[in-house]
Formats: C-alpha cells, structure tokens, sequence
C-alpha cells in the first residue's frame, strides 16, 4: 500500500513539471525529511527540490520579527506583570515561573485563534467575581459558611480583593506585553500568526503552494490557508479515510467535517475519499501488567517478527506514555540493531540533575565552611565523585561514619582531583552560576564518563549558560534580606526555577532518521506510514491523552470562545489514531492490565471501538502472569568451623575484649540468626551518622549527662554521697553539658545553634535528665557506688567447647542506701517493667518478652560475680519513660504485678536458665535460627537479607 507521502510526491512530480517556484508546506519538519526521501525515490535525473518549509517557517516569511525562547518570554511578562500591578505582587521570578508558563500559553492560543483576549479576560473576571460572590446561596448556606470562616471574615475579604484584582488587570497585562515585544521586534509563535492573519495578506509566497496533511487547525492557520487558495495559488491535499470522515459518531473526523462546511476549504476536498481504514489487515490486541510488561512482551513480538523477515525501515513503535521509552529501549536493544529515537530523554531523569540538587543541598546548609555529613556523604556516594576517584571517596565516607563526624571540613574535602576541590568549595549565593558552570565542565573533563554522560553535562551547560543571563538581575530582590536568610532564599530560589526549566528540557537522540526501525511519539507520526505499527500505553490517559493544561481560562469561556478543550484533544489524538492505523497491514496494540486503586488507567476507548466498530478480525489476547511466591523457608546456619571460631572469638577475654556482653545475649535470646550476623560473620549494621543524633545516639547523650554531672559532683564533694543540696541548680550544668556533647560532635567552636531536631534533642534530654536528679533529690542522700561501671565478669561452665562461657558488661548506675544497692540502667524507649516469668525472659518467641528486664538482671548478676553482697537487698531496674514522670518513682520490676524488692529470690532460677542457654549457644549441633516471632524483625537491620517484613 502507498504511503500518502509518496501518493503527494506522486501527484506534485505529475502537477507541478517546474519545481522552482513551488512551495509544500507540513505540519512539522519530520513530514518534510520523509517526503523529500520519496521525491528522490521518483527521480530519473538530478533536478532543484521545491521549498519544503513547515507551517511555522510560512508564517515567518510573512514576517520579521524573532522569537525568543520560553525563558526569554516569562522573564519578559513577569516584569511586565509587576509594573501593571504597580508591584502590588511580591513574587520572585522563580515563584512567578510556573503562573507566567501557563499565562503565556492562554495567551498564545488566544491569537492562534484569533480570539479577542480583552474579551475573553472581561468574562473571565466577571466569572470570578460572580463566584466570589455568594449571592446564589441561601441564608442557612450563608450563615453556615460564617460560622466556619468567621474568625477569618476579614482576612479572607482582603485576599478575596487582590485575587479578583488579578483577574482584572490581565487585559492590561496582555496589551502591555505585545507592546513591549513589539517596540523590539519580537513575538511569540501566537502573536506572530495573529499579526500575519489579520494584516494585510497581499505579500504572499510567490509560485504554487500546497498544504499536506493537515488537521486540527488554529482560526490563524485557516485563514493564512483560506488566503492562498483564494488568491488561486493555493491547494490542500488531506490526509483523510471514509472511514471515520463519513461517520459523524467518529471523533477522529470531527475536524474534517467543519473544513468540509467551509465556503473555501469545503472545495478542496475529492470526490473520492480514500477507504483504506477498510481494508483487510492483521491486528492483535496485547495486555500485558505495567510498563515494563508491556515493554517486554513488545520486546519480544518485534524479535519472532524480525526473524521471520519483517524489515524494521517498515516498522513504527508509537509511545504515547513517554515513561516507556527507557523500558521499551532495553527491551529492544536485544532484538534490534538498528533504530532511530525521535523522542527526548528528559533532563530531570540524568544523573547530573541528581548531582547538581545534592549541591544545592550541600551548600545551603554549610556554615562556618563546614559541611552537614548527611549532604557530604551523599556526594560522596553519587556515581560521578566515584568515577572521579573511587578509592579516595570510599575512604572518606569510611572515615566519617566510623568518627561519627556531625560536620566536615570544606578543606578537608577539597583535597583531591579537580572534581573534588570545585564541589566542596563553599559559596555564596550570588555565585550559583559560576559554582555550577566550574562543576560542569570538571565533570566534562573526566576520562571514565560515557559519551552520553558527558551529552547529559552539555545540555547542562547550555541550559546554566542560558540561566545565567536571567539569574543575574532577578539576585538583587534579595538584596533586603539578612545574610544568613540571603543565602538560603537564594539557594531555594534559583533551584525552584531551574527544577521548573528542567522538567522541561529533553536531550535529543542522535540517529539515521530513515534507518532502522522507529521509535516516536503520537504527536511525530503526522503524515507518516508504516507497514507495521506497535502501539504502546493504550490506556485512558495515555491514548487519548488526559485532562487539559492548566489554564486560567476555564472549559465554559473556553468553550464560548472555541478556544482548544478537552473535546477538542480527544478529537485530534483519535484523528492520529487513526491515521496511524489506516495504511497499516500489520498492527500490535498493547495496553497495561492493572490499573490503579480508583479505577484509573482503564483500557483506552479506541480499542474497544475497534474491537467493536471496524470489522476487523481482531486476536486478543492477554499475558497471564502466573505470580506463585516461592514459600519461605525458615533460614538455619550451622555452626560451622567458621561459626566456632567466631564464638571462640567472642568468649576470650583481652585487652580489647572481655567476652560476651548482655546485649549480644539478648540479641541471641530475639534471634540467633541475627546474633550470627553481627557478632560471628560481623556484618556491619547499615549506620550513618544522623543530622545530630539517632536514636542510639541520644540514649548516649543521656548517658554522658549524667555521668558527667555526678562525676562532676562526686569530685567537688571528695565523697559519693549525694546530699539533697548537691542537686540544686542542676539544670545549668545540665545544660552546659549538653551544650559541650554537641560542640565536640559538630566540630565546631563557636556557639551551638539549636534548631529543629536539634532543638527538640536538646529539650527531651533536658526533660528526661530534669526527670532523673527530680527523683535523685527526693531519694537522697544515697551513695554513687559506680558510674558506667566496667570489669565486670562471669563465668559459667559449659560442656562444650571451650568448657566455659565469658560473660561481661557496663552499668550505667549503681547506688546504695539503707542497704538497698540499686542497679540502675538508663533507658529512653518505652520500655516496661513489668514481665510475667523468669522463663519468658529466656524465650525469644514469646512476644511479651521483656528484654530490658534480661538485660538488667545480666547486669545485677555481673555485679554479684564479682561483689559481695551479703545483707543488701540487690534491686535491678530502669529510670525510664514509664516512671521518670510520675509523681511518685516506683523503681524495679514487677512480675506478675507483684514487685521484685530483692533479685536474690531469683538468682537460682536466672543463672540455672542462663546456663542453659551457654550450653546451647556453644552446642555445635544446634544451628543459627531464624526467629519465628516476626515482632523482633520489625527494627531488625538484616531483614532484607531474610526477606522479613
């Protein structure tokens, strides 16, 4: 079958003899390269080509003016806005962006339709005040809507004002910003195609010109058409089928049937309408789950077809869902070894755009030339700061988690390749461009970056270049802020903007454009055949294509106005539909299966209307993925020769270790499992250093407070006993001890700024130590007996290897008073302290199972190994957020709600069980198991690795 730009070329070789003078105009520059092809193909002898020109370059030559880029433009039409509003606005450019955009774009199709934008604006504003107005309500409506926004009336009749004042000044707006482009000779596409349409159009291109395939017109290009065919200079060749022309329920021709009414396009049509929609062909419909299953399934029909001898020259994938380019070009980079891509690959999705928000990051939390960790660690962990020196960034993220650095150094990190000094150099804000533009081209000079990484920091450039000429004068509107706010709003503002330009930008793919098998979008298949056709994404809101633009204008003044709607875009992506499909012989149609919780993302209506209305016999089919989780096994490790060495390990006792403590116990009590993980095969839990501090980190904090506050006393008074006197005006030391934990962990010397969860540390610790010397002080006097006490051993014989199990740990706290020697252990959680048996304490798949209790009894146990405590009631318990803020403290634990006032009762039970548990912890036929109760996996670090929860 002909394809209906070789039919063209066919009819211009036979009508127009003489080449010369004559001018064919496409709706986009895609048709011209195609048609030109096809010229070639029916030549004999070389001869001068016609002016190929696109509807854009027509209107240009009736004109002189230039049109700026989109940046260019708003840029233009904020200021504009400002002085109409007499700066009533406080807008910055960056906040201003994305109103401007879509201003600009109602005004652009306002004169693409030759639309009176005064009156347009007129109606618009008194639309709104209408809606503003609540006279339409009742009394009880009224009177409802007062007591919800009363407290507010006043406020909201202000904002009410200056909104509707908007609305009334966009005339204004429009006017003077045509007058502004027009003092300087320049437009915008619209304003450009208005000035041509309603002037005078006595200047037109000398010779015959002929309009191909073209739908969908704008008032402006009708008329500019209406003109040259009056002038008898002008003919139009429609890409049109019966099919859909001659059923007036068919969308797809809606357009069509309007130019047919028309007193001058009307005549322009044949007598004979082609019927190729009709015709025999071979079409399946193909669901498959999501993107990728359709991209596979694509994937894989292209090969078996490509196999058999389709040629892929002959062969179009449309994707309407541009989220599908990526996943369609893995899939067939497999089967196919030659295809040229007419869509971009968006800017936003590439690394650099990555790199350059954890920049801003970077930067806009440095103070004092130091860097937040958090930001520094992320660089370091970005795939260009890699590929710049791998082993020097894997070395320094080494070195600041295992030093728990708060804040790093610029210096420090300058040191090192040329990538490394330009992006750890703090700046100022009034240097983001010139920061960026150095970063750019110190990424280009990297060897290791891939020619299409080193395309991504190019369109990068270009687009900071470009920026860089607007950014400089929009700097000075924050001139009024203060220094340390300055750089910050700053910072947020440029990157507000240029995320906004971004989204925007696509970098082009290089390709043979008539090689290969195609790759495009719906909107570049105009006036395009193909032999095969793999259609992707035929899902509502994908094809047709959803919703409307934001828009001020709204669907009824839209209407009223015939401006572009909704109705509108459905009819013109059905015609491309369609089109695509009508000289097809063979089409593959995919959709996605799953659509989402509310239903969206349904099949499209164009292929139930084929399945239902086009006579074709139609394969339908769906991929049916049979998904059957393999069931989990429970995870065991047997104690291996390398499992043994690592408990011998564990249990010796050195300088360095005094063997096992009740926390690596206790972790074996939860889940072995995780216990051989830690503690034999030594996997690091994932830890990074926080903002300030985590969670373990500010049980430390607690924990350094008050040690260093008794310590403290304990050496002013040369003795341990605490005196009720000793703890007034506690808060100040607390306070400064806080305030000198946070300087050591930052680094820095100056005064701590306390700030968000800084600020929010710093007071709970405060509440929680307060807490502590609140009850200290009604307790005392009593006797500090330790202070995170250490050297601490016990040793229990076992019947395995290596005969005896070490055990060892640190007390937070031990005091004495009336022969009540107290074990006290700090916690911040929401631990209890209540626990039903001592059995439970040793059973980790009981979900009651307290192990704080475990793990203050191990410690009261220690201490009796190695202390006497003859005639002393031994009471082991927590200073927690379950008693530190009652009014009265009940220290200790209860068991079965009856309180434990001595562990001594216990003791025989607790180290009979412990023992036990040695035994089989030591055992070598027992293996590592993973827990059965799933409440221990919730925080557990590894469960990735078990595929738990």
């Amino acid at each position: 079958m002909k394809q209906f730009l070789y039919e063209l070329a066919e009819q211009i070789k036979k009508d127009h003899p003489a080449w010369e003078n004559l001018t064919v105009v496409f709706p986009n520059r895609r048709a011209v390269l195609y048609f030109r092809h096809h010229l070639s193909q029916l030549l004999e002898k070389p001869a001068f080509a016609p002016q190929l020109i696109t509807i854009e370059e027509l209107f240009a030559r009736h004109s002189q003016v230039r049109v700026p880029d989109k940046l260019e433009l708003v840029h233009r039409l904020y200021h504009i806005y400002g002085e109409v509003m007499k700066r009533t606005t406080t807008e910055t450019f960056d906040q201003f962006y994305f109103w401007g955009e879509m201003l600009l774009r109602d005004f652009d199709e306002m004169d693409k339709y030759l639309v009176s934008a005064e009156q347009v604006f007129r109606d618009l504003s008194n639309q709104k005040e209408m809606d503003a107005a609540f006279e339409y309500l009742t009394e009880q409506q009224i009177e409802f809507l007062e007591s919800f926004w009363g407290p507010f009336q006043a406020n909201l009749t202000s904002n009410k004002k200056k909104f509707l004042d908007t609305w009334r000044h966009l005339p204004a707006v429009y006017r003077e910003f045509r007058n502004s482009l027009s003092t300087e000779n320049l437009a915008y596409d619209g304003m450009l195609q208005r000035t041509v349409a309603e002037g005078p159009l006595d200047q037109l291109v000398s010779g015959p010109v002929v309009f191909a395939g073209f739908n969908a017109l704008t008032s402006a290009e009708e008329k500019l058409m209406t003109a040259y065919l009056t002038k008898g200079t002008g003919k139009v060749r429609w890409d049109v089928d019966s099919y859909y022309l001659n059923d007036t329920a068919q969308e797809a021709g809606v357009f069509f049937r309007q130019y047919q009414m028309h007193a001058v396009l009307g005549k322009t049509f044949p007598k004979d309408i082609p019927g190729n929609f009709s015709r025999p062909k071979n079409v399946s419909i193909l669901g498959a789950s999501q993107l990728v299953g359709q991209a596979k399934l694509m994937a894989q029909t292209v090969g078996e077809l490509l196999a058999k001898g389709m040629i892929p020259e002959e062969t179009l994938i449309v994707l309407p869902d541009e989220k599908m380019l990526l996943p369609v070009l893995h899939g067939l980079a497999v089967e196919v070894k030659t295809m040229n891509v007419t869509m971009g690959f968006p800017l936003a999705s590439t690394p650099v755009f990555n790199l350059i928000e954890q920049l801003a990051e970077l930067q806009v939390n440095q103070r004092e030339s130091r860097f937040n960790q958090r930001h520094v660690l992320a660089l370091l962990g970005h795939p260009y700061v890699l590929a710049a020196d791998p082993v020097l960034a894997s070395g320094r993220r080494k070195e600041i988690v295992e030093n728990k650095k708060f804040t790093v150094p610029a210096e420090e990190m300058q040191i090192g390749p040329l990538l490394f000094g330009v992006i750890f150099q703090p700046i100022s804000g009034q240097s983001i461009i010139g920061y960026l533009h150095d970063i750019m081209y110190a990424l280009g000079g990297l060897p290791q970056l891939t020619a299409l990484d080193k395309e991504y920091v190019l369109q990068f450039l270009k687009l900071i270049n470009r920026l860089g000429e607007v950014w400089t004068v929009e700097e000075a509107a924050y001139n009024e802020f203060p220094p340390a706010k300055k750089e910050k709003e700053i910072w947020k503002s440029f990157l507000r903007l240029f995320r906004q330009l971004v989204r925007a930008q696509k970098i082009p793919f290089v390709g043979e454009p008539l090689s290969g098998l195609q790759v495009m979008g719906v909107l570049e298949t105009r006036n395009l055949d193909f032999k095969n056709v793999f259609i992707l994404s035929m899902n509502e809101g994908a094809l047709p294509a959803g919703g409307h633009r934001s828009s001020y204008v709204p669907f009824t003044i839209r209407k009223a106005y015939q401006l572009p709607t909704t109705e509108h875009q459905d009819a013109m992506y059905a015609y491309l539909f369609y089109r695509i499909l009508q000289r097809a012989e063979n089409v593959y149609l995919f959709y996605n299966t799953e659509t989402d919780v509310l239903g969206q993302g349904e099949k499209s209506r164009f292929l139930q209307q084929l399945l239902f209305e086009s006579g074709w016999n139609i394969k339908h089919r769906v991929l049916q993925t049979a998904v059957q989780p393999t069931p989990l096994r429970a995870i065991e490790i047997p104690k291996d020769e390398f499992a043994l060495q690592g408990l011998e390990r564990l249990n010796e006792v050195t300088d360095s270790s005094k063997g096992i403590s009740p926390s690596a116990l206790n972790t074996y009590v939860q889940c072995s499992l995780r216990f051989y993980f830690r503690y034999i095969a030594r996997i690091k839990e994932l830890e990074e250093v926080d903002d300030d501090i985590n969670a373990r980190s500010f049980g430390l904090l607690l924990h350094h407070v008050m040690q260093k506050f008794y310590e403290g006393v304990v050496a002013t008074n040369k003795n341990k006993i605490i005196e009720p006197s000793d703890l007034n005006h506690a808060e100040t030391v607390i306070d400064k001890l806080i305030n000198e934990y946070f300087i050591h962990l930052s680094g820095t010397k100056g005064e701590v700024v306390y700030e968000g969860q800084r600020l929010i540390v710093r007071e709970v610790v405060m509440s929680f130590a307060e807490a502590i010397l609140r009850h200290d002080k009604a307790y005392a006097p009593f006797t500090i007996e330790g202070l995170e006490k250490g050297g601490l051993t016990y040793y229990a014989k076992i019947s395995h290897a290596p005969g005896q199990a070490v055990l060892s740990g640190t007390i937070d706290r031990l005091d004495l008073k009336d022969n009540v020697l107290r074990v006290i252990d700090y916690k911040t959680g929401g631990d209890k302290l209540e626990f039903s048996s001592i059995e439970s304490l040793f059973d980790g798949e009981d979900k009651s199972r307290n192990k704080a209790v475990f793990q203050t009894f191990l410690y009261a146990l220690l201490y009796r190994a190695n202390h006497p405590v003859n005639g002393l009631q031994l009471i082991p318990g927590l200073l927690t957020r379950a008693n530190l803020f009652e009014e009265e403290l009940h220290f200790g634990f209860s068991m079965n709600k009856k309180p434990i006032g001595d562990m001594t009762p216990f003791v025989e039970q607790f180290e009979s069980l412990l023992k036990r548990l040695l035994e089989e912890l030591f055992n070598p036929e027992i293996p590592f198991r993973q827990t059965r109760n799933e409440k221990n996996c919730e925080y557990c670090p590894y469960r990735q690795i078990c595929y738990r929860n």
